[in-house]
């Protein structure tokens, strides 16, 4: 049915159109991730996963629309799922560093600007469900309720080169970065000399990042009602137009997926969702999400 339905229907029950659904599934079998089995399909397996993370939903509720046990939503959601951290190793990877400023992407001006910023860089909380007795270091900065705090990494073009996910809500973003940093296991990808990611005034400045100046206006909408003075706030308000990028790419991946998992499998949740983000984005089709966050 979706596969001969209207593209309305794949875009509300997976989040995606039915071209990049269509895409997603040819990849997945060009690349031997995922085979048919005995009675479900790779485009079934497919559907199943993705419309549990668009909709965070049960698997009670996915059994009656797809007709299958509970138990078989459960084999092929996490079988797609490990299928997704290989799709990921190849979706998110480091930028070539050397971006050309009339590449796609917004603010093409402020890019020629800030000629070596290659990306941007920030953190973002994420959901999470926590057992009670490990609640207290993932509760989130005075909301009460518990998150991870995923660091992320993105291009001017919206596209993820970095990802990562699974530290506790409660830690300070410089922290993350820190520790995500001094862990050769993670791969961070340090740019070159006289290239640099830009992040805001939670972190401080150091070779290969360019922060803002401190006690000086610098979120964007501090100059809605007055505009930027001095040399140090026009600085720090270009730099907010710029870096805001990240904060687009975070809105993206939210209004696709409502991610709320147990923890011990929403670590590689989070990162098959900016794998399948990046896809789409990669795939340069037409998608109403990323041009309403452009």
């Amino acid at each position: 049915e979706l596969l001969r339905g209207s593209d309305r229907q794949c875009i509300e029950l997976m989040r995606m159109s039915r071209e990049v659904y269509v895409r997603l599934c040819m990849h997945f079998r060009h690349k031997l991730w995922l085979h048919d089995s005995r009675h479900v399909s790779v485009e079934e397996k497919m559907a199943m996963f993705l419309t549990i993370m668009g909709h965070n939903e049960r698997y009670v509720v996915i059994k009656r629309m797809f007709q299958h046990s509970s138990q078989t939503i459960h084999k092929y959601f996490h079988e797609v799922l490990a299928a997704m951290m290989t799709f990921a190793r190849e979706m998110i990877v480091p930028s070539t560093f050397n971006p050309n400023p009339d590449s796609p992407g917004a603010h093409k001006s402020l890019r020629r600007i800030f000629k070596g910023a290659v990306g941007a860089l920030d953190g973002t909380l994420v959901h999470a469900i926590i057992p009670a007795s490990q609640q207290t270091v993932y509760r989130g900065r005075g909301k009460g309720k518990c998150y991870q705090n995923v660091l992320g990494i993105c291009d001017f073009n919206i596209i993820f080169a970095f990802v990562y996910a699974g530290c506790e809500g409660a830690a300070h973003d410089s922290s993350v970065l820190t520790e995500v940093m001094a862990e050769p296991s993670n791969n961070f990808p340090f740019p070159p000399p006289s290239k640099y990611y830009l992040y805001d005034a939670a972190y401080t400045n150091t070779r290969g990042f360019m922060g803002t100046y401190r006690n000086v206006r610098y979120w964007l909408g501090d100059f809605r009602r007055r505009r930027a003075m001095t040399k140090e706030e026009k600085f720090n308000h270009a730099h907010a137009k710029l870096e805001n990028v990240i904060e687009r790419a975070y809105g993206v991946l939210k209004a696709r997926f409502p991610i709320s998992y147990p923890f011990n499998v929403q670590r590689n949740v989070v990162i098959g969702c900016f794998a399948v983000n990046n896809f789409i984005r990669k795939e340069k089709i037409n998608n109403e999400l990323f041009v309403q966050y452009e």
